[in-house]
């Protein structure tokens, strides 16, 4: 079986600090040796003759209008005078932070079909070498320095890159940050930059079309949850059951509020402690969830699926990337598919607890105010009996529907039978302006941060 030939390499090496307690050269002129080097690297990075041109200004003999072939951090080139400062820094930085170098190299073809030199540059100032840092343990990349330039004087077409720190940056496991005493950067860390290079040259062409459709299919399912939408999942249920729960919930919300001196508007899920009372509110949120999407035949349980199939699609691309490149173990790092199911599944969360306080709050007014009918809907019947009910002992669906009946349309005669029906009919005709205002407040808990999809 013929191997397939990678779309990306990457090779690295690395110059230990001067100062490094690792260093073992005992020479008297290493340290004059390793300055030089530096010198050496920007010279090679910015040579002329190996800065990439395109076709058409190869046979008409032009280069590019750039001084210096030299990317820096903000995706722009050096001139003439930050090429001598950039020098003189990494000469000083060189005392006590390790010096990484590293080659990209690529598929002519591969680039071509994909991507244009222009926009790979930016891509890689901006997007790559941030991610990347991050990746490898480096706490503040404005604490970093990283240069590259792209070459076109071999077969394939390479990226050279260096990156150093400007001062102690690496942040440990005791989360004490220090300078990064390894310098040989691991197999993972290859392996993630790879990927990073990947995704950004295809793009376009696949992974934003796959990204786009998962964020349309996320949104899609929040319009669900979302109370200004006639839809609103929550305000559609009808068991007794589930009814019960939502109300019990909310009644441990504000058990929680009380116990911590919370006062906001909103409440978020990730932000409820793990401790007894947390647990059962994340426990019983997570019980109304289920029921949400046990049903499959219902919308919900289908929008759900869609997403899932999305991101199972993100995955296989992302294993796909590490086929091409030959990688056998294939890396396990998919925080972009987590991060998205995570968005969703903390939006509904979210959307549970806020409207499970809410309607507590609301349920506990309308029994402290029974005589004003005007302030009764026949909802606020139900679920008043519902709450009622889930102190005592549990009860099917249909025992509950008679004990709401013998609670309200109780009586021997037709005069009698049901007294209170006309009254709740007028109290449905009848809501009145002060309940529209409480349920657009109510809205407002909903306007969640939404930057990221």
């Amino acid at each position: 079986m013929i191997k397939k030939s990678p779309n990306v390499i990457f090779k690295s090496q690395y110059c230990l600090a001067l100062n490094s307690v690792d260093n073992k050269f005992q020479k008297n002129n290493y340290k004059d040796e390793r300055l030089k080097d530096v010198e050496d690297m920007f010279d090679y990075f910015s040579n002329e003759k190996k800065k990439i041109v395109g076709m058409f200004e190869y046979y008409m003999g032009h280069t590019r209008g750039e001084d210096i072939n030299l990317v820096l951090e903000d995706g722009s080139y050096a001139s003439k005078e930050q090429l001598k400062k950039i020098k003189t820094n990494y000469k000083e930085y060189i005392k006590d932070s390790n010096l990484w170098k590293g080659i990209i190299s690529f598929n002519p073809e591969y680039l071509n079909e994909n991507i244009s030199i222009k926009t790979l540059e930016q891509k890689i100032a901006k997007e790559v070498m941030p991610q990347f840092l991050k990746y490898c343990g480096f706490k503040d990349i404005k604490n970093m320095s990283y240069v590259f330039s792209i070459h076109t004087n071999k077969k394939h077409p390479h990226i050279h890159l260096a990156f150093i720190e400007k001062k102690p940056n690496y942040l440990y496991c005791d989360k004490k940050v220090n300078y990064r005493r390894k310098g040989k950067i691991s197999i993972d860390e290859q392996r993630y930059l790879k990927r990073l290079v990947e995704l950004v040259i295809e793009r376009e062409k696949y992974y934003t079309p796959l990204l786009k459709k998962t964020n349309e299919d996320i949104d899609y399912l929040k319009s669900y949850f979302d109370p200004n939408d006639k839809n609103f999942a929550l305000k559609n249920v009808s068991e007794i059951f589930v009814e019960e729960k939502i109300l019990k919930l909310g009644e441990l919300l504000k058990e929680y509020r009380k116990n911590n001196n919370q006062s906001s508007k909103r409440i978020k899920y990730n932000s409820i402690k793990n401790n007894e009372l947390g647990k059962e509110i994340k426990s019983l949120t997570r019980d109304i969830k289920r029921y949400l999407f046990k049903d499959e035949t219902s919308i919900l349980y289908a929008s759900k699926k869609d997403i899932n199939n999305d991101l199972n699609k993100l995955n296989e691309f992302f294993d796909l990337l590490n086929e091409n490149n030959n990688i056998k173990d294939l890396v396990s790092d998919n925080s972009i598919v987590n991060k998205k199911q995570e968005y969703i599944d903390n939006y509904i969360y979210n959307s549970i607890v806020n409207h499970s306080l809410y309607k507590y709050e609301h349920i506990s007014m309308v029994v402290k105010n029974k005589n004003n009918i005007d302030k009764i809907t026949f909802e606020d019947l139900i679920q008043e009996v519902a709450y009622q009910n889930s102190k005592r002992n549990k009860y099917s669906d249909k025992q509950r529907r008679k004990i709401v009946l013998d609670n309200y349309f109780k009586g021997n005669s037709n005069m009698t039978k049901f007294p209170s029906k006309y009254k709740m009919e007028k109290a449905l005709k009848n809501i009145n302006y002060e309940m529209e205002k409480a349920s657009q407040e109510f809205s407002k808990l909903f306007n969640y941060d939404v930057k990221d999809k």
